[in-house]
């Protein structure tokens, strides 16, 4: 097992392992009582007898359905309605078990459960694991916007078990691996070798490749943290693919994956970057080519580009009336600008999404 210090405004530890079963030694370590759980149908179904085993005496478990979809208030309402009802009180440890939605959710209802209760995730996605799980950024969607509403909070630990993965459809995995090319591109320069030299192993879910990125996309956002915990400044640089991503994800009403979303927002918002000559064409071919390459999305058609562009205008990101962009700065490097002309994003998004 390998541990990885978050040191933020709470500090608190990462661990990555091959063995589930380190899970129930560290809930003791950290003496955690009146554990509630949390986690969705698809979960459930999956490991519902390892959670059973694992946790034989707990003060709760509450299964909602899963997917973006379900990310909102009336899911919130009734998991605090659960809490109530078991008589949740302030030595109550709230578990995320489950993907980023279940994590998402998690934390903001135990960052305002009776003003803040103790909290631990166990991300079963890739995309947990390699990055909604850390850093304490969570919330819910409303009225068709994400993340429109959330909060900061830092949980006990995070438990990240590589096998877990192994479970996930090829859907599911792929949308991970989504953020795991975002990382690379706007973060780690070696990173992005990594994965260009271990392809085909990391599309064969290989466990020690998959080990290492998670390892290392952990770090990665654990040491940006550490440095911009309420993503003020460099937090941001992590939203590369985002404001587009996000926007395609409220249009489609959800239907898009997260990860699916944001491989073409990454598309998008490199072009956008390439043509004000941030990265040469070279570049922005590498990139579509490694998104393709795992069978991720490089486009959609998006009929109504103005309605695109109103929905990025409700974006949580945006700084007054000025847009937030995160574009690449050559590979490995990234600059954060509001400073984009809407007739240059507006045209951007006509070539990338509009046929």
């Amino acid at each position: 097992m390998k541990e990885i210090k978050v040191n933020s405004k709470k500090s608190y530890s990462v661990f990555i392992t091959n063995d589930v079963n380190l899970l129930r030694g560290l809930i003791d370590t950290y003496k955690l009582h009146s554990l509630f759980i949390l986690t969705d149908e698809n979960v459930y179904n999956l490991y519902g007898k390892f959670l059973d085993k694992l946790f034989p005496n707990i003060l709760g478990l509450k299964v909602i359905k899963p997917g973006e979809k379900n990310k909102n208030i009336n899911t919130i309402m009734d998991i605090y309605d659960s809490l109530i009802e078991k008589n949740a009180d302030k030595k109550t440890t709230l578990v995320a078990f489950g993907g980023g939605v279940v994590g998402d959710i998690a934390g903001f209802i135990a960052s305002t459960y009776m003003r803040g209760i103790k909290l631990i995730h166990v991300p079963t996605t890739l995309m947990a694991q390699c990055d909604s799980s850390i850093g304490g950024k969570n919330g819910f969607d409303y009225k068709g916007y994400k993340n429109i509403i959330g909060s900061f909070y830092q949980p006990e630990f995070v438990f990240s078990n590589i096998n877990f993965l192994k479970t996930l459809d090829d859907r599911q995995y792929l949308n991970g691996l989504a953020e795991i090319i975002k990382y690379a591109i706007v973060c780690d320069i070696n990173l992005l070798n990594y994965i260009n030299q271990n392809k085909k192993a990391l599309s064969e879910r290989e466990s020690d490749k998959l080990f290492h990125i998670v390892y290392q996309c952990s770090k990665i956002k654990a040491k940006i943290i550490e440095e911009d915990e309420f993503d003020l400044n460099k937090r941001q640089i992590l939203n590369f693919g985002h404001t587009v991503g996000h926007a395609i994800e409220s249009y489609f009403n959800f239907e898009i994956l997260h990860g699916e979303a944001v491989a073409i927002g990454m598309i998008t918002e490199a072009y956008m970057a390439m043509k004000l000559k941030y990265i040469d064409e070279k570049h922005f071919n590498k990139i579509v080519e490694l998104i393709s390459y795992f069978n991720l999305p490089t486009k959609i058609k998006v009929d109504d580009i103005e309605l695109l562009f109103s929905i990025m205008h409700k974006d949580k990101k945006k700084t007054g009336e000025k847009l937030k962009f995160v574009l690449p700065y050559d590979l490995g490097h990234a600059i954060i600008t509001t400073d984009l002309k809407e007739n240059f994003i507006f045209d951007a998004l006509k070539y990338c999404l509009g046929g």
